[in-house]
Parts: structure tokens; C-alpha cells; sequence
């Protein structure tokens, strides 16, 4: 039991390497802010027309609507790539991934 158990924490610990360099891409505003974001929930870029800069308030409107959008699709991702890895054994909780 203690050799599966460790089996799961090294997978696990493979899987938040892997996480750092996948990615997920969202656009919002018909693609007036476009947002990427890794398997680790961090913003690696954000995109938006430079018209936007006249409307501060709307600009901050759809950074919030991007990120909330890119953090859904990450977490998305997570869950399928732990899937995989754990052949389809629903965990419902891991720290560190979710």
C-alpha cells in the first residue's frame, strides 16, 4: 500500500511539472481580451485592443470576465489531464493542482 501511495504522489508531482508549460487560451468581448493561462491557475498573457484603453471600466470589465474564463478552462484542463493519469479514478481534491 505504501509503494501506491507513493506511485501517487510522484505522478502527481510529474503532473504539476507537465501543468507549467500546458496552456488554455479564452477570448472575450468577441476577442477585444484574449487571455492565457497555465495548469498552475497563473496568467501568462493578456492580449487587448488598444482601443480599450479609452474605456478603462469596460477594459477592467472584460480583464475580470478573461481571467474567470481562463481560470475555468485551466481547472477544466487539470481535471482531464488527472484523468488520464489516473485512468479515469475520479479524485475529487488534490493540493497543489485544483
Amino acid at each position: 500500500m505504501m509503494g501506491n501511495m507513493e506511485d501517487m504522489f510522484n505522478m502527481i508531482k510529474q503532473l504539476q511539472e507537465q501543468l507549467k508549460v500546458m496552456t488554455v487560451k479564452v477570448s472575450v468581448g468577441e476577442g477585444a481580451v484574449q487571455l492565457t493561462m497555465n495548469g498552475n491557475q497563473e496568467v501568462v498573457q493578456i492580449n487587448f485592443k488598444p482601443e480599450l484603453m479609452q474605456d478603462p471600466a469596460e477594459l477592467a470589465r472584460l480583464m475580470a470576465s478573461a481571467f474567470n474564463e481562463g481560470m475555468k478552462e485551466s481547472k477544466k484542463m487539470v481535471r482531464e489531464e488527472l484523468s488520464k493519469m489516473t485512468g479515469g479514478m475520479n479524485i475529487p481534491y488534490v493540493p497543489g493542482l485544483l
